[in-house]
């Protein structure tokens, strides 16, 4: 089988055919040479012409309805597959080839046809197919040779000179059998040899050329004739080789063509020139009647890296690319041809899926350097062969630093982490996936970073593919939580233990003289309700805190007084300590609108807060402040400060500050979070202004009702 693709089917028959409307398709066509037959898209005989009966037995009733498979030999069912898988991808295309048909016998007969795609045409909708009758002993012409009024440049790669002549004389042969025009432009020895094998086939050069059906010129004399300082001119190009295309083809036939041009500029080395002149070629068929040519590169010109890319360029300038006789094994010039059309195919599949995997790999590298988490590509040695910016800016290094291969896996993995990068590998070698693990890396500055990896294996390759999640504020908040239930178990603690031991104390007074009992009895049980007063006020924000992050914390809002909330709660609080005098200032009146109990939680925490961290100051600043929109209150202390790194991070769940003089003043790291949440729920803003060693002073605003 032999397949040949058209871009335009132009067998007059069929044509007319074309212009008719689906019904007139659908008439059989009698005292046809030709069987004429409609396909639907799924292959099926939908019409057929009465000319089958002639050439295959069957009669038109018995074929309508069946598969066109149905009738094909085995061998050349894989053939029509391949024709309809190429033609329904372009309306209007075109393929020749040919197939055994059934006859109704039993018999094979040998036949050549074309289906052409009119599935999107309206008022058609169909396959139309036209098979042919051929002699068996007819030669195969090489599949450059079949093409029909169109324009085909070949290119044909081979090693040796006896391969290229056996081609040359199939190509030069099959035209001059059907008296088509054909030019040999080469070198003398490939003229001489070609014409000794047409000779040999029993074809008269003598007579050929009288005809001017057979032109042969030398290679070297025609360069000359259009080349300037090594470069083809393409105004003399298209002159010299326009009046040879004239006067072999008179305008009638369509010509041959086999040119050794480009092979001779690629042989001296100017790559350049065979290019151009390449690309000159194509240009001529829009000027001059159609023709195919056929070129021809030895591939020991190939060699090395430096040609690749001037290899694929040369592909490009064809229309079909004919690799060399290594390229397969088969002995017969058919089982060749066909595996040749197949390899044509999967040329172009190759090439859309080459263009498919560049769109894949750009789309790849965009989320490679988009990507929030750092990626990271790598061998099993642990060098970083490429990697994000989110990598490298977890770690601290640059781009050129990676490049100079100073990012090792080992240098960058604390000796503690290193039995995990060897599990990792051998999980890759053998799975091909690492999973998911937790290790730290080390920052060019030597502090450690806490992170969740994961890494796969590109397959096929020993290069992997690992993204790196930063869980330092994970791990942080892990050991936030860890203190506060250290801290919380102590805060709960103290006050039971207190309890305990004041309730020892009463009973032991239960004994002692009235007196003496009633008035310590008094104390002890204000120390006990003191330290209950404490638990209550510590089970009340771990509930609020826990209601905060449910979303339940409840809220009963109203119109009131702020400076009048204010000024109750310094009095309380001032009844409660003799350390600090509590000073409110600012305006008389002002209401807003929310839960006066939890503002007033607020409060007492901040001048709670203030009090406990000033223990040298005597003084707590309170000021209530508004503008046009919004009542601002301050809480000023004079103690110990917050250094500038801890001031954003104060308000935050179980925050603790860990310098040596803030851990004295042991709390749970809620009271803060808890007062901003119920600031951000009033529409509110809270913050701190601070120097360490010079105070703080905590504000909140509110809006104004």
């Amino acid at each position: 089988m032999t397949m040949i693709p058209d871009k335009m089917h132009t067998n007059p028959q069929p044509d007319k055919i074309f212009k008719q409307n689906q019904q007139q398709l659908r008439t059989p066509v009698e005292n046809c040479s030709e069987i004429l037959a409609l396909l639907n898209a799924q292959g099926i005989i939908t019409s057929v012409s009465s000319s089958i009966s002639t050439i295959l037995g069957h009669t038109s009733d018995a074929i309508v309805g069946a598969q066109i498979e149905s009738l094909l030999h085995p061998d050349d069912i894989d053939t029509i597959r391949q024709v309809f898988s190429t033609i329904a991808q372009t309306p209007g295309e075109s393929l020749s080839a040919e197939y055994r048909l059934c006859h109704q016998d039993g018999s094979w007969r040998r036949c050549e046809g074309s289906i052409t795609n009119f599935l999107q045409t309206p008022g058609m909708e169909t396959l139309v197919a036209s098979f042919r009758a051929i002699a068996e002993h007819r030669p195969t012409l090489p599949l450059y040779a079949m093409r029909k009024d169109d324009f085909a440049h070949f290119v044909q790669f081979y090693e040796t000179d006896d391969f290229l002549l056996d081609i040359l004389s199939n190509f030069i042969g099959a035209g001059l059998a059907s008296s088509e025009p054909c030019i040999v432009i080469a070198t003398q020895a490939h003229r001489e040899g070609l014409e000794q094998q047409l000779k040999a086939n029993g074809l008269d050069l003598d007579t050929a050329a009288a005809r001017d059906i057979y032109l042969s010129l030398d290679a070297d004399e025609v360069l000359s004739q259009f080349m300037e300082h090594d470069l083809p001119v393409p105004e003399r190009f298209s002159e010299v080789m326009g009046k040879v295309l004239v006067q072999a083809s008179k305008g009638q036939k369509r010509l041959l063509i086999f040119g050794e041009m480009v092979a001779q500029l690629w042989a001296r080395g100017n790559s350049t020139a065979a290019i151009q002149l390449e690309t000159l070629w194509n240009k001529l068929y829009n000027a001059h009647p159609s023709f195919s040519l056929l070129c021809a590169y030895p591939m020991y010109n190939f060699t090395g890296e430096t040609y690749r890319q001037l290899f694929n360029e040369i592909c490009h300038q064809h229309s079909q690319v004919i690799p060399d006789e290594h390229y397969t094994l088969l002995p017969n010039l058919d089982e060749r041809l066909r595996a040749i059309a197949l390899l044509q195919q999967q040329a172009n599949s190759l090439e859309n899926e080459i263009m498919e995997r560049k769109e894949v790999e750009a789309r790849f590298q965009r989320l490679f350097e988009s990507n929030l988490i750092g990626v990271f590509l790598s061998d099993f040695d642990g060098i970083f062969l490429d990697a994000n910016d989110a990598f490298l800016d977890l770690l601290g290094y640059t781009r050129a630093e990676m490049q100079a291969g100073i990012l090792q896996r080992d240098t960058l993995t604390p000796p503690e982490f290193q039995h995990l990068s060897v599990q990792a590998v051998q999980a890759l070698q053998e799975k091909g996936s690492s999973g998911t693990y937790e290790k730290e890396y080390l920052h060019k500055s030597g502090r450690r970073i806490p992170v969740l990896i994961a890494v796969t294996r590109i397959e096929q390759t020993d290069t992997c593919i690992g993204f790196v999640l930063n869980i330092s504020e994970r791990k942080e908040l892990d050991k936030r939580k860890d203190e506060f239930i250290s801290i919380a178990s102590h805060e709960l603690k103290t006050p039971v233990t207190s309890l305990k031991g004041f309730l020892g104390l009463l009973q032991r007074l239960l004994g002692a003289p009235q007196g003496e009992a009633r008035e310590k009895g008094l104390y002890y049980l204000a120390r006990m309700d003191a330290q209950i007063n404490k638990l209550t006020k510590l089970i009340n924000d771990l509930l609020d805190l826990s209601k905060i992050q449910t979303g339940k914390l409840a809220y009963q809002e109203e119109r009131f007084d702020l400076r009048a909330l204010a000024q109750e709660i310094v009095e309380n609080t001032q009844g409660t300590t003799q350390t600090h005098h509590i000073q409110l200032e600012g305006i008389a009146r002002v209401e807003v609108f929310g839960d006066r109990d939890r503002i007033g939680q607020v409060l007492i925490n901040l001048l709670n807060n203030g009090i406990k961290y000033s223990p040298q100051a005597g003084k707590i600043l309170v000021r209530v402040v508004k503008d046009q929109q919004t009542v601002t209150v301050s809480v000023q202390d004079f103690g110990i400060g917050i250094a500038k790194k801890h001031q954003q991070k104060i308000f935050e769940r179980f925050y603790q500050i860990n310098d040596a003089e803030t851990k004295t003043y042991l709390g749970l790291g809620i009271g803060l979070h808890i007062s901003c949440e119920i600031i951000k729920r009033h529409g509110g803003q809270m913050w701190v202004e601070s120097e360490k060693g010079y105070g703080a002073t905590f504000y909140f605003s509110l809006p104004l009702t």
